[in-house]
């Protein structure tokens, strides 16, 4: 069981990392068509098949998102145990 964990746990970090990179780029070019000539950036928003830097940037932000939450439930009885562990400790 502890494999297959380790195993999931490495599958959501990675899409986690890789939806994180394509948010980012995606955000910084979409801030800098903001500003300036628009065509310049045009061609940016086709790397990502013609779909808009802004569409591009919401889905891979909510996939990260969810990937997030499932990183904590995979990671939850190590959250609760960290959390006592350090409570007690100030005590």
């Amino acid at each position: 069981m502890e494999k297959n964990k380790a195993k999931i746990n490495y599958i959501i970090d990675f899409l986690m990392a890789i939806c994180f990179l394509i948010a980012a780029i995606s955000g910084i070019l979409f801030l800098f068509s903001q500003s300036g000539s628009k065509g310049r950036w045009q061609q940016a928003e086709n790397i990502f098949g013609g779909c808009g830097l802004k569409q591009v940037h919401s889905i891979f932000g909510i996939l990260m998102v969810l990937l997030v939450i499932f990183h904590f439930i995979l990671h939850w009885k190590w959250i609760v145990l960290m959390t006592k562990n350090l409570l007690k400790k100030e005590k």
